[in-house]
């Protein structure tokens, strides 16, 4: 099978997944009284991020977006059917967080993965897990010790809001567009691409680039970090 029979097969297949994930968060809006399977659910081929929520902001609409790299039924490797529940149920957990009103016992924690976003799992079911780890849906959760807030140590709390300004800094730099569609750009494996599409994330910039007839979606920072630059800065 050639990779575009491959391909068209993947996207044969969107129906059937946003059937899926409409169903899961239907039922889900029912009991929250939400309205996430309203919202646009979006495909790709991103083989580093399963899947994400992305809020409203003044150039993206609210949406879901899944790979289908990982949940593809045609793929040899694809999720199980627990562990598509589960991301689903993962992105839906930050839905849940941007719109719910979060107890004050469970804002302790900050950051995308905090306390209020594990909070929204326990209430769901979800493993509150920063990343994808094969099995980890089949496992039982003690949400109690999860979500307990732990002694502060005060004098750590110096450090931490050291390392969040560090972080914070960070992200803003990662999120800050670095190149232009149409730069050609270079790569050690795959030679000399073009930049046909930016993809701007809360603290990324993703690129999608044309390698010859294959496009490959590459992180800005990992570029900036090995100084692949732009062929017309060499």
């Amino acid at each position: 099978m050639t990779k575009k029979d491959m391909l068209k097969l993947l996207h044969d297949e969107e129906p059937v997944l946003r059937a899926e994930i409409t169903a899961l968060y239907s039922v889900l809006d029912h009991k929250l009284g939400l309205r996430g399977a309203q919202l646009p659910i979006t495909f790709g081929m991103d083989e580093k991020a399963l899947g994400s929520y992305l809020p409203a902001s003044y150039d993206n609409e609210e949406q879901f977006q899944f790979s289908l790299f990982f949940i593809g039924f045609c793929l040899n490797e694809q999720l199980s059917k627990p562990e598509r529940i589960n991301l689903y149920k993962h992105e839906y957990a930050h839905y849940m967080a941007h719109h719910l009103l979060i107890p004050d016992e469970y804002n302790w924690q900050p950051g995308v993965h905090g306390s209020a976003w594990k909070y929204c799992c326990s209430l769901i079911g979800a493993i509150p897990a920063d990343y994808y780890v094969e099995g980890q849906a089949l496992k039982k959760v003690d949400y109690d010790s999860v979500l307990t807030r732990p002694t502060v140590d005060h004098k750590q709390v110096q450090m931490l809001d050291t390392y969040r300004t560090q972080r914070m800094y960070k992200n803003i730099e990662n999120s800050k567009v670095q190149y232009e569609i149409g730069d050609v750009v270079t790569h050690p494996k795959f030679g000399e691409g073009t930049v046909k599409e930016i993809e701007k994330q809360p603290s990324s910039v993703r690129l999608h680039i044309a390698f010859g007839d294959e496009i490959k979606i590459i992180d800005q920072k990992w570029l900036v970090k090995t100084k692949y630059k732009k062929v017309s800065e060499r």
